[in-house]
């Protein structure tokens, strides 16, 4: 969502609320596609201090849909989304970082989305899983193992010690 600022950067002073919202169904993270579940009308406090410079406020949450990371179960995952960015105004113009942020602002717009999805990058978890016991899959066959086992041999041997397996077996016998 796009947020045209036109009349609060002219007024040279002042502060507005605006109730915005997080419009994108998908968020990209890493290359891959997550569906947004949930998301919520909230308050954007934007504050013009002199003409000089522009500070944005807000708080939102948003809940994600993400793949357990061992059992690739769809986990929902509530991003607390907590907005406080400053940006400098010249001649009625938002500046931003041609490095970092120049895709938050163009001219007398703030792109809302941007802002947001910024603040979710940031707060990724590092490991998602249905549950803190969750046992995965099977590297054998794949079965879920919290649905219960599924009688593969999972024993993996190192392919470096095979000739020292193989040595152990001949004198077994």
């Amino acid at each position: 969502m796009k947020l045209d600022l036109t009349k609060l950067l002219s007024a040279g002073d002042g502060q507005e609320k605006y109730t915005v919202t997080f419009d994108m169904p998908v968020v990209k993270h890493y290359g891959e596609d997550f569906d947004i579940e949930e998301t919520s009308p909230f308050d954007l406090s934007v504050r013009n201090e002199s003409g000089k410079s522009l500070t944005v406020t807000g708080r939102t949450e948003v809940k994600v849909t993400i793949p357990c990371d061992r059992c690739l179960k769809d986990v929902t995952v509530d991003f607390p989304v907590e907005i406080n960015e400053d940006f400098v105004i010249e001649d009625e113009q938002i500046v931003t970082d041609s490095d970092e942020n120049a895709d938050l602002a163009e001219g007398k717009s703030l792109d809302v989305d941007r802002l947001v999805y910024d603040q979710m990058e940031m707060n990724w978890p590092d490991k998602v899983l249905c549950r803190p016991d969750c046992k995965g899959l099977c590297p054998v066959c794949g079965h879920d193992l919290n649905d219960g086992g599924c009688g593969c041999n999972k024993q993996v041997l190192d392919p470096r010690m095979a000739q020292f397996l193989d040595v152990f077996n001949s004198t077994k016998k």
